[in-house]
C-alpha cells in the first residue's frame, strides 16, 4: 500500500498530519480488503480546486475535496486506484465554520475521497448512509470524532 503526497507550493502537510493520512490508508486498505494499491492525494488551493470542479464536474467553485477513479488500462500493472485532490484553504475555514480540527477534517476527507474511488457516492440515501457508517467506523480507530454529529 502506497500512499503519495504531493504538496502545494504554500502548504506542506507536516509530518503528524502525513503520518494520519499514511494510517488511515492503511485502514481503509484492510477494511476493504485491498492490497498491493496505492493512491495519489495532491494539496491544492481554492483557485485549482475549483478549476478542477468547473472541469470534471460543471461546478464553478471551490470545494474540499474531489476523487478521481483512475481507469486507465494501467491499473491493471499500477494497482493505482486513483487521485484525490483536497483544498487546504477550504477544509481549513470548513474545519474553523465546524469547530473541527484541520488535520482530522483533512483525514476525513481523505477517506471519504477514497470511499468515492470505490464507488461509493450521496446519489441515494442508503449508499450515502452506508458511506457514513465507514467513514465513522474508520475515524472512530484513528481516535477522531464523528463528523456527522
Amino acid at each position: 500500500m502506497t500512499l503519495s503526497i504531493i504538496n502545494h507550493n504554500n502548504f506542506k502537510v507536516a509530518k503528524p498530519l502525513s503520518e494520519k493520512l499514511n494510517e488511515a490508508f492503511k485502514l481503509i486498505c484492510n477494511e476493504e480488503e485491498l492490497s498491493n494499491c496505492s493512491i495519489n492525494i495532491k494539496i491544492v488551493n481554492n483557485n485549482e480546486i475549483k478549476d478542477l470542479n468547473r472541469k470534471f464536474r460543471n461546478k464553478d467553485k471551490p470545494t474540499n475535496v474531489l476523487s478521481f477513479t483512475n481507469e486507465d488500462v494501467s491499473k491493471q500493472i499500477t494497482n493505482n486506484l486513483g487521485d484525490i485532490a483536497i483544498s487546504y484553504e477550504y477544509v481549513k475555514c470548513e474545519a474553523k465554520e465546524q469547530d473541527k480540527k484541520f488535520d482530522d477534517h483533512v483525514v476525513h476527507m481523505f477517506i471519504h475521497g477514497i470511499y468515492h474511488i470505490l464507488g461509493f457516492d450521496h446519489k441515494d440515501d442508503l449508499m450515502a448512509d452506508e458511506m457514513e457508517n465507514k467513514e465513522i467506523i474508520l475515524l472512530k480507530k484513528l481516535n477522531i470524532n464523528n463528523p456527522y454529529n
